[in-house]
C-alpha cells in the first residue's frame, strides 16, 4: 500500500493509521519522518507531534479532546492517554428576519389542482398501495403486475413505439414519410384508464414491519404516514398480515399526529 497515513483536516494535529503500523518503523509525512513509538492499529490515530498534559487535540480541524498524559510524536492515542473534550456553543443570540416576495402579480392566478380537506393542494392525485411488513411485499408485486396494465396506468415504451414506426414505414418502402414522423405522432395513443381521476398508482415496498425493536415499526409507521398525508395523495390501500410489528392501530396513531380526522379513504 503506497499511503500508511491519512491527515483529514490541515488544522488536525493527528495522523490516521490506513494500516497496521509497527514500533520502531519510519513513516513520512509531507517529507519529514517520523519514527513509530507504539504500535498503531489500522483507522487509530498517531500524534503528529509531542503532545503535552492539556495539549487539544484537534481531527477534521475540530477539538475532539486533549491529552491527560505526555504522547510523544509517533505514539498512538489511546482512551488512556486522550480525554474527550468539544468546542463549546451557545444558543440563537439573534433573530433573522425574512421578507417575503411581492407576489401580487399572481394572487388571482389558479392552477387545476386536488383540495384536501385539511387545506393542502395537490397538483397530482395518486392511490397508494402499502404494506405494513416487508413479507407482503411478494403479495404487492403481484397486484402491481394484476393492476397496472389493466387498469390503464402502465407507462407505455414511448422510444420503442418510435423506433417500430420508423421500422414500419422503412419495410413498407415509405423511407421519405420517416424523416417527416414526429416524436409525438409515434407515440401518441389513446388513454385506456378505466378510473380517470386516478393519476397512477404508486407500491411502497420497504424491508420493515417486523423484528428489530419498537421503534423501528414506529418510525416506519410515521413515515407511511406521511405518505399517505402527502396532498398529491388521494388515499391508499394497507395490506397487513396482523402478525408484524408494525400494527394497523399504530399507523393509525402516526396518522392522527397529523390529522387527526383524515378524510382521504383508507382501505384496511
Amino acid at each position: 500500500m503506497s499511503h500508511k497515513i491519512l491527515k483529514i483536516h490541515p488544522a488536525d494535529n493527528v495522523l490516521v493509521a490506513l494500516v497496521d503500523l509497527d514500533a520502531g518503523e519510519t513513516i513520512v509525512f509531507e517529507g519529514k519522518s517520523i519514527q513509530v513509538i507504539t504500535p498503531v492499529p489500522a483507522k487509530h490515530k498517531i500524534a503528529l507531534e509531542t503532545l503535552t498534559p492539556g495539549t487539544a487535540i484537534k481531527m477534521y480541524g475540530i477539538l475532539v479532546g486533549k491529552a491527560v498524559h505526555l504522547i510523544e510524536q509517533g505514539a498512538a492515542l489511546t482512551t488512556e492517554n486522550v480525554k474527550h473534550q468539544a468546542a463549546s456553543y451557545q444558543d440563537k443570540t439573534e433573530q433573522v428576519s425574512w421578507a417575503p416576495p411581492d407576489v401580487r402579480n399572481w394572487k388571482d392566478r389558479t392552477f387545476n389542482g386536488y383540495h384536501r380537506a385539511d387545506g393542502k393542494v395537490g397538483t397530482a392525485n395518486y392511490w397508494l398501495v402499502i404494506p405494513l411488513v416487508f413479507c407482503e411485499n411478494r403479495n404487492v408485486d403481484v397486484i402491481r403486475q394484476a393492476f397496472v396494465d389493466e387498469l390503464g396506468f402502465s407507462q407505455p415504451e414511448k422510444y420503442q413505439s418510435y423506433v417500430h414506426e420508423m421500422v414500419k414505414m422503412y419495410k413498407a418502402g415509405k423511407t421519405e414519410d420517416i424523416d417527416r414522423l414526429t416524436f409525438h405522432q409515434a407515440t401518441a395513443i389513446e388513454e385506456d384508464k378505466i378510473f380517470r381521476n386516478i393519476d397512477g398508482i404508486k407500491f411502497l415496498t420497504h424491508n420493515g414491519g417486523c423484528g428489530g425493536i419498537r421503534q423501528d415499526s414506529e418510525m416506519l409507521c410515521a413515515l407511511l404516514a406521511g405518505y399517505i398525508h402527502n396532498p398529491n395523495v388521494a388515499g391508499a390501500t394497507i395490506l397487513s398480515l396482523g402478525c408484524q410489528n408494525a400494527q394497523v392501530s399504530l399507523l393509525q396513531e402516526k396518522l392522527n399526529i397529523h390529522h387527526p380526522n383524515l378524510q382521504k379513504p383508507l382501505i384496511v
